[in-house]
């Protein structure tokens, strides 16, 4: 994927608001060509489905497991799921680009690089902290009423440990959502997904009323 020559993706940024999803994917106002491979740095991070690298100076690029074997379909799920957590979870999810594949058959994406720890019980002794953990499971309880389905916020080490790992608390107490994928989908990956979001949806309940009590 990242060897020749040629570009590796072409990047469609996109400026969310609270049109249809359905609309959205469609809404392209800018195209990011990405063909310079000497920005894709180190591996910094693993998770459940995701690699991260660094990119650029300042940036990380993500390869999601999930949306390579989503494979065309990765596009229009990673852009729904984008658009649906930015209407219930607003300026605390973090920006991304999606930047699809030459043969638009996959994709990756682009955030900022942030600085921060995962959210554990102790952080939510800040005032401020607090206000915005509740801010963002008000808009998770919200998201799952109307969507019937979740956000994973517990991610990898969240699973073994009580914390949030998919949600960053920054040096200046800014909390972030890292990863907009929603645990819904269709086709074969449907009753794989289904287990996982199984015990994903009880650890993260279970997580949430313990960092709340």
């Amino acid at each position: 994927m990242i060897g020749g020559n040629a570009p590796i993706f072409v990047a469609s940024l996109h400026f969310l608001d609270t049109q249809d999803p359905a609309a959205y994917i469609h809404t392209v106002k800018k195209e990011v060509l990405v063909n310079d491979k000497t920005k894709i740095g180190r591996l910094i991070a693993w998770g459940g489905e995701h690699f991260v690298y660094e990119y650029d100076n300042d940036r990380v690029i993500k390869f999601s497991i999930l949306f390579f074997f989503l494979g065309s379909k990765a596009k229009e799920k990673a852009a729904q799921d984008y658009d649906t957590c930015k209407k219930y979870f607003g300026r605390y999810l973090l920006e991304t680009e999606i930047a699809i594949s030459s043969n638009n058959k996959h994709i990756v994406q682009i955030q900022h690089k942030i600085v921060g720890h995962y959210l554990t019980k102790k952080d939510l002794e800040h005032e401020y902290i607090q206000k915005q953990f509740k801010e963002i499971i008000t808009g998770y309880h919200s998201m799952v009423k109307t969507t019937n389905t979740e956000i994973d916020l517990i991610g990898r080490a969240g699973a073994f440990r009580r914390c949030l790992s998919n949600i960053f608390v920054t040096p200046n107490n800014e909390l972030f959502i890292i990863d907009a994928t929603l645990m819904e989908v269709t086709g074969f990956l449907k009753p794989i997904v289904f287990l996982i979001r199984t015990f994903i949806t009880w650890r993260q309940n279970s997580t949430i009323k313990f960092l709340l009590s």
